[in-house]
């Protein structure tokens, strides 16, 4: 930002989260129209960015840059489980750092030689490295990793590495995309990267379509506090096993499941005494089977994540709600339950039904200050309505 903006100020913006009140803040202390709109774009960025890092004060970066970058607790996640796959990692290549939030993490633990084509973006990632002490312990080496991979000077630098992390641009004619083909660089940089170390580790869009991934490697999905963030692609010791699995994380817990073959699946006719909904990470490597056989709980339907039980549970794998009550589309029938349980705010969540959450709470009536949730889903393949309490 070419404005300098007062500390005191940038902490106090940042504080109040309506847009408008902060504009009016800068209006009243003389800032015009222009100055106000780039100093709204920096709040904006620097109140995401506190989500993701513990000194995000003292850091730079770019809109692009932080949405790609992983926070410090994702990448602290990943260089653990790095170190207790290889302990004997000495050197890390990085490929593609962008404004160094793996760098960072790779850099406390690690001697890394990472690799930026953006003189601009090397200009943030060296000032980043500078608030973690690191700027003298990671490499940075400016330049197109397709052309440096066939370069001598390069491929002697590379002779200690013992693992490489892959972080591509997801980003394709300045849009999000979540089609591997589209990454820059492709992934076909893979066959020769496996030629340096089989010892890999790729960040991939978090709605990856798994079917795509033809490669001889681990699919790890990954959520932190209630939202998947990555997915990971895990090559050479990296792998739990010789066979690709798919694996389910979820954050801060540090719990995982791996998805297992052929497991029956059980549909009950109607909802049991409690509701339960898996952390999206396991929603999203499809391990919804192996939670079921878990628990002992039953699906509302085959294909869609909402699991029933009379049994009382308590994990973090699972959101818990109480079972209400329960009928077909028939809103009449639900604003009388709520008016018998005294339930004056709702929330809604659909899956397998459309609704427009825009206007659907005009179609219940509120009484009282008990909250509520309704849940629009499929049973016996019929659009129904469960009404469910807060555990």
């Amino acid at each position: 930002m070419n404005i300098k903006l007062d500390e005191r100020l940038s902490n106090k913006l940042i504080k109040i989260r309506d847009i408008k009140r902060r504009k009016q803040v800068l209006t009243k202390i003389g800032y015009n129209d222009s100055e106000i709109k780039e100093i709204l774009e920096f709040i904006h960025i620097r109140t995401k960015a506190i989500l993701k890092y513990p000194r995000a004060s003292q850091m730079l970066f770019t809109k692009e840059g932080l949405e790609q970058a992983s926070s410090k607790w994702l990448a602290e996640y990943r260089t653990l489980k790095i170190k207790q796959a290889f302990p004997s990692v000495q050197n890390v290549l990085e490929i593609c750092s962008g404004i160094g939030g793996d760098t960072i993490a790779l850099g406390l633990r690690w001697g890394v030689i990472t690799v930026e084509k953006d003189p601009e973006i090397i200009k943030i990632l060296s000032h980043n490295l500078k608030v973690y002490n690191l700027f003298e312990k990671v490499e940075i080496i400016e330049g197109d990793i397709l052309e440096l991979i066939d370069q001598n000077d390069f491929k002697d630098k590379l002779s200690n590495i013992d693992c490489i992390f892959f972080d591509p641009s997801r980003r394709y004619n300045s849009n999000h995309t979540i089609k591997i083909e589209e990454y820059r660089p492709s992934l076909s940089l893979l066959a020769k990267l496996l030629k340096i170390t089989p010892n890999i580790v790729v960040k991939v869009a978090p709605a990856v379509n798994f079917s795509y991934i033809k490669f001889d490697c681990d699919i790890e999905v990954v959520s932190y506090k209630g939202s998947v963030k990555e997915t990971m692609l895990w090559f050479g010791k990296f792998k739990k096993s010789d066979k690709p699995q798919i694996i389910a994380t979820k954050l801060p817990e540090n719990i995982s499941m791996v998805k297992q073959d052929n497991i029956p699946i059980k549909v009950s006719r109607f909802p049991k005494k409690y509701i339960y909904e898996p952390d999206p990470a396991f929603i999203k490597a499809h391990v919804l089977n192996d939670i079921a056989l878990k628990y002992n709980l039953f699906f509302l339907h085959e294909k869609i994540a909402f699991l029933t039980s009379d049994k009382a549970l308590k994990t973090p794998m699972l959101k818990s709600y109480k079972y209400i009550y329960h009928c077909d589309m028939n809103f009449s029938k639900i604003n009388k339950i709520l008016k018998d349980y005294s339930i004056g705010r709702l929330d809604y969540k659909s899956r397998g039904v459309k609704i427009d959450f825009k206007t659907i709470h005009k179609s219940f009536e509120y009484h009282g200050k008990e909250q509520g949730l309704i849940i629009f889903t499929l049973i016996l393949n019929q659009p129904h309505i469960i009404l469910c309490k807060y555990i």
